[in-house]
């Protein structure tokens, strides 16, 4: 997939009628995945992982913070209510979910701590060494191409910078018919493994602090409760918002899928804790 069939393939992806599915389905604040480790609420479970993410982090009011692929800016929005920080942006391809993430920031009144940014994580808008701290929660799978997104990262990233992301990985047991499919679900023409990661963050200069398995069966757990509530929902988003039903089919299809493959541990979850090294 070349760049330019990326940013077309993804921002059709979140532009589209998967919009208002993600809007209902996660309750409209994030879209990632959940901890159940204390709770059998999914909407808690979100919440959770949020708070293991900021609980990595060293966070003082000069701190300019930048979330890497911020879909709702969920959280954008639970750094700047939760520490006295500078400055959080975040960086979106979704013109539909940065004109919502703007409008629940304004709702919150939190828009002047938080700047949602349209660009692409793959080329940044941004100068060198301009923040002090990146964050990405399960968004960095639709890049093509993870090493450039990881060099963009170091690049935007002070030396002696944190950065602290979760992703969806590819196991070895994943078998390449079973890729296909799961790739398929997200229009991403790859998703990265645990080594892939650990050579690419190497590469750009990242000293890798710690990796935290978050768990197959919370994957699994986390999408087969998105698969509940749009098969519950599936009346009212086909009547009231439009949505057709051929497109929900396809994603419910596409999600026992998924829920499958994290129960048969062939689909991973970690978070990654790394430090660019200071020249």
């Amino acid at each position: 997939m070349t760049s330019e069939e990326y940013l077309e393939v993804t921002q059709q992806f979140y532009d589209g009628a998967i919009h208002e599915m993600y809007k209902e389905c996660w309750g409209g604040e994030n879209h990632h995945l959940g901890i159940f480790d204390e709770t059998n609420t999914f909407f808690e479970a979100a919440i959770k992982a949020n708070e293991n993410l900021v609980g990595r982090l060293t966070i003082t009011p000069e701190t300019v913070i930048l979330d890497v692929g911020s879909g709702f800016c969920g959280l954008p929005r639970y750094i700047a209510k939760n520490n006295d920080c500078n400055k959080v942006f975040g960086l979106n391809l979704s013109e539909k979910e940065n004109a919502y993430a703007r409008m629940k920031n304004a709702e919150e009144g939190l828009d002047e701590k938080i700047s949602v940014i349209d660009g692409d994580y793959n080329n940044m808008p941004f100068a060198d060494d301009e923040f002090d701290i990146l964050v990405s929660q399960d968004a960095m799978l639709h890049s093509p191409d993870k090493g450039k997104l990881v060099r963009e990262c170091a690049r935007v990233l002070k030396p002696g910078g944190t950065f602290v992301f979760s992703d969806i990985l590819e196991m070895e047991t994943l078998s390449r018919e079973e890729a296909e499919r799961v790739y398929a679900r997200v229009r991403t023409s790859n998703i990265a493994t645990h080594d892939l990661y650990k050579e690419k963050l190497r590469e750009a200069g990242f000293e890798i602090l710690e990796i935290q398995d978050l768990g197959s069966s919370n994957l699994a757990r986390s999408y087969q409760e998105v698969h509940d509530i749009v098969e519950r929902k599936r009346d009212a988003l086909i009547n009231e918002k439009g949505t057709p039903a051929g497109i929900i089919d396809a994603a419910l299809e596409g999600l026992r899928f998924w829920v499958e493959k994290g129960y048969e541990k062939k689909i991973g979850w970690a978070l990654f804790v790394a430090r660019l090294r200071k020249e």
